[in-house]
């Protein structure tokens, strides 16, 4: 424990001992050690005086202790290795960059893409990775960013069912909006009827929409069987023209969005 000499080992007794028992330590030590005894020595007398003085007193045995604190924490600083923890450090590190950015750098990027200025290099700043592959994060009033996966029988069962089913309920509505089937107790729904071709509309732009966004334009083309297989038959009126005006205002959207991005380039 470096220079520092340790008057309790001095004595033989613990750090917690008490002043009693520092007592008897010195006065067995003292008979041993005194000079006039013929295994004694001037020297270790002298050390065991010392030390016996030292912790006697509590302010001295109290700056003795710190002291000793000091020296042992000296030690442990000057026993480790800096050079491996460099290189421990180095390694870790390194395996950060290679599996990707942390979830700080995450974030930063993140918010960093909100300040960047219009027209910057969108090609990047909202990729990411999953997996092997670079994706796009693309917002949702970008449809031309998204980078569904391709469709497969899962996704493209979900995608025509869904559309199937939304356009059953849609027209069904506007069977009784138009007094084609006796709405009953959803007479009200009557006064929907001028506003059918907008509801035509929207539901098809949504459900081309979730459904491109799942499985790209294969899930589109589902979407378009399904309306033509609900209002093929022209009932209800509309719903198939209208319908299928919301997936063309899809493709649109996509079509412009393309367009300006290429333009921003």
């Amino acid at each position: 424990m470096s220079d520092q000499v340790n008057y309790y080992e001095v004595l033989g007794v613990p750090r917690e001992a008490s002043q009693t028992e520092i007592r008897v330590a010195y006065r067995r030590l003292a008979k041993e050690r005194h000079p006039d005894h013929p295994s004694g020595s001037a020297d270790e007398f002298s050390l065991l005086q010392e030390a016996h003085a030292v912790l006697s007193d509590p302010n001295r045995r109290r700056t003795h202790d710190e002291a000793l604190d000091l020296a042992h924490a000296a030690d442990q600083l000057a026993g480790l290795d800096f050079g491996s923890m460099e290189d421990e450090l180095a390694a870790r590190r390194q395996g950060r960059e290679t599996g990707g950015p942390s979830m700080g750098e995450r974030l930063r990027g993140r918010f960093q893409r909100k300040d960047k200025a219009p027209g910057g290099d969108r090609s990047r700043e909202d990729v990411r990775r999953r997996g092997r592959y670079e994706v796009h994060e693309a917002r949702w009033y970008e449809p031309q960013n998204f980078d569904p996966e391709p469709i497969t029988w899962r996704t493209g069962a979900v995608s025509f069912v869904a559309a199937f089913l939304a356009f059953i309920a849609a027209g069904q509505l506007g069977l009784w909006a138009t007094g084609a089937v006796d709405p009953g107790a959803l007479a009200f729904t009557s006064a929907l009827a001028p506003f059918l071709p907008i509801l035509y509309t929207l539901v098809g732009l949504f459900v081309a929409y979730f459904a491109f966004r799942a499985a790209g334009y294969a899930a589109l083309a589902l979407v378009f069987v399904a309306v033509l297989a609900v209002g093929g038959q022209g009932q209800p009126e509309g719903l198939l023209q209208f319908g299928t005006l919301g997936i063309i205002l899809l493709l649109v959207v996509i079509w412009l969005g393309n367009r300006r991005d290429r333009a921003a380039r």
